[in-house]
């Protein structure tokens, strides 16, 4: 399964080419946040001070892995 897990992980399923992706993620005051993460799950909850209560792909690639702040 591919997308945002509870718990605050997101799972990108790059199919073998090593892609990376823009998410928004969304905590629990609904405010949002750029995050770029690589193939695989990533933890999203170190970056955000909230609980992560969602994520998605916001259509950004190519992005170098990290936390990119606000949306």
């Amino acid at each position: 399964m591919c997308g945002y897990y509870p718990m605050g992980m997101y799972r990108h399923c790059d199919n073998g080419t090593g892609s990376t992706v823009m998410l928004d993620v969304q905590d629990i005051f609904f405010e949002k946040f750029h995050v770029c993460v690589g193939p695989g799950v990533t933890n999203l909850q170190p970056w955000i001070r909230w609980r992560v209560i969602d994520a998605w792909w916001n259509g950004g690639v190519g992005c170098g892995p990290g936390f990119y702040g606000p949306a």
